[in-house]
């Protein structure tokens, strides 16, 4: 009964330990939660997929983007990026950078808040950049994390 009971005990506090390339310190996504540097490296990965997009790559990133959203939230969150991409794809000279200011975390709301400065590039030029808040709303199940939610806002 004691061997079944650590066993149990051990089984529901397991954690994966991921070790990046190139990273002093170590992240990790456990049943339902994350390090907030995990949290964070993710966000920032989901950003550069949504906002830094040209005609050429924007499917792609999307696709990626894509692969990381909850099923329940995939169609509406599919819906909007393929409204973007076609935008993007009708003014073909188009294309967008973001560069992050601040990255935050809420951990009890599950919600990951990135502040940056998007630029837009067109035939003529840059055009006047945009403070833009970016809230992505996730979830952890069984260690997998998946985006609820992508909200763009302009400061």
């Amino acid at each position: 009964m004691i061997n079944y009971v650590s066993i149990q005990s051990i089984k529901n506090n397991e954690r994966n330990i991921i070790v990046p390339l190139n990273q002093s310190s170590q992240f990790w996504i456990s049943a339902n939660e994350a390090s907030e540097l995990y949290l964070t490296n993710l966000g920032l990965y989901i950003v550069q997929l949504w906002q830094n997009r040209t005609p050429a790559n924007t499917e792609q990133n999307f696709a990626k983007l894509l692969e990381l959203v909850n099923a329940q939230n995939y169609p509406a969150i599919k819906k909007s990026l393929k409204e973007k991409a076609n935008l993007i794809k009708r003014y073909n000279r188009n294309s967008y950078s973001f560069r992050k200011t601040k990255a935050q975390i809420n951990t009890k709301t599950k919600k990951i808040i990135i502040t940056g400065v998007r630029s837009r590039w067109t035939k003529d030029g840059k055009k006047p950049s945009e403070k833009l808040r970016l809230a992505i709303d996730y979830q952890i199940n069984n260690a997998t994390f998946s985006v609820t939610s992508l909200i763009e806002e302009k400061l």
